[in-house]
């Protein structure tokens, strides 16, 4: 539940942040025809969200991390003409049907691109759940489904937030919250951008080596950003909440005192609602994570005898059904660490103890199941053994007289996944 309760809020805050902001921004429309215009154009789009997710999930479109930089690029430019014209008609104050459709076509594009970034990694996450478990009504399938619908809860009211305040603010608050929100998190997706090209285009386009050498220290840095996004939604609240502990307005008589007195009252609990949301998410993306990815101490490894290049593992030590963890030490001095499972009869899952996804971080029995200890990913004991997803890397092996029989050469091969 941890888990996916700050991977949720991590992929969809930002995003849900911005389309509150724009929705905030549709809120000063003169037109209600526009509005209404409005109102389609952002069910039409989530919609096309939902349906591209529905066909990624289910592999009617083959998508890879080459396909993001399409819509990193949209929503960079986008954004960056969206802040343009934010500023525009702040210091202008045009009343302009015209230019405030552009304004919010603009906008649209840019949370547009946003959403269709991630909401697809997110709409999958249950999927993953279900193929872990027997069924739907599966105790942990469940607890794991609470976390992500609370995530998702979670975005919403950050949207439902930044919309009421920002729609109750001027617009060069509106414009200054939206260009230091676009600039952080313009960040990010410049570190996207760079990051796809170095892997997949290095060939054609040709980065400064400096740019090159820092990307590593840059993706580091998305982290830092993010909390830069919390601040700014910290700092909003407060200033929101500040402003309105004085009455704004003229009355004439007590009853639009109290009118007054009690509108903004209102204003402050929103600005209250919205401070406790980002204090939570602050939380959420510390101290939830800090537990949801602690690590299990993984059981200590079991002997086995060496002859020449070979390692020998009796049968009636592993044919248990539990997983059993072995380490050779090379002439390095490094321990490579390799599991074996037994899956049906006389047949045998053996791995290295560390995955392409996730490293070295080891597998942990929980119960009858084996599980990634960084991911909380459930293997089907069947699979190990053979390669990809989340599966420890195969290890050759063979039996011979009684014995499983493992080669020291094999080991030494992928020594290079193991840090000690």
């Amino acid at each position: 539940m941890a888990k996916n309760l700050f991977e949720v809020v991590q992929y969809l805050f930002i995003p849900f942040l911005f389309f509150g902001m724009l929705c905030a921004q549709t809120a000063s429309f003169n037109s209600e025809k526009l509005k209404k215009h409005f109102l389609k154009a952002v069910i039409t789009l989530f919609v096309i969200v939902l349906v591209v997710s529905i066909l990624r999930a289910k592999r009617f479109i083959r998508y890879n991390q080459i396909n993001n930089i399409y819509l990193l690029l949209t929503s960079l430019l986008s954004g960056l003409a969206y802040s343009v014209l934010a500023w525009i008609d702040s210091s202008a104050s045009l009343k302009n049907d015209k230019f405030s459709a552009a304004f919010a076509g603009v906008g649209l594009i840019f949370v547009f691109s946003q959403l269709l970034y991630r909401v697809p990694v997110v709409f999958e996450l249950p999927f993953h759940f279900l193929g872990m478990y027997d069924t739907y009504f599966s105790t942990m399938y469940l607890v794991k489904c609470t976390g992500y619908i609370l995530a998702c809860l979670v975005c919403v009211l950050v949207a439902l937030a930044a919309f009421k305040i920002l729609s109750r603010s001027s617009k060069k608050a509106f414009a200054l919250s939206f260009t230091a929100l676009y600039l952080v998190n313009g960040f990010i997706a410049f570190v996207g951008i760079v990051g796809i090209i170095n892997s997949y285009y290095r060939r054609k386009i040709k980065l400064p080596t400096g740019l090159r050498k820092a990307l590593p220290q840059m993706i580091t840095a998305e982290n830092v950003i993010f909390f830069a996004s919390i601040i700014i939604l910290i700092l909003l609240s407060l200033f929101f909440f500040a402003y309105y502990t004085k009455i704004h307005g003229e009355y004439s008589n007590p009853a639009e005192h109290r009118k007054l007195k009690a509108y903004s009252m209102k204003n402050r609990r929103w600005a209250i609602f919205a401070l406790a949301l980002s204090v939570f998410v602050w939380c959420d993306m510390t101290v939830i994570k800090k537990i949801a990815n602690t690590i299990a101490e993984l059981s200590p490894s079991e002997e086995f005898s060496l002859n020449g290049n070979e390692i020998s593992i009796p049968l009636e030590q592993i044919a248990d059904g539990h997983l059993h963890r072995f380490t050779w030490t090379n002439d390095a001095g490094k321990g490579i660490r390799f599991i074996v499972v037994q899956k049906k009869g006389m047949s045998f899952g053996v791995g290295f103890d560390a995955c392409d996804v996730c490293g070295d971080v080891g597998y942990y029995e929980r119960k009858d199941e084996v599980v990634c200890n960084r991911c909380d990913v459930v293997m089907n004991k069947s699979t190990i053994g053979l390669k990809g997803g989340c599966n420890p890397v195969p290890l050759a092996s063979k039996i011979e007289n009684g014995s499983l029989i493992v080669l020291t050469d094999d080991l030494q091969k992928e020594a290079h996944r193991f840090k000690n």
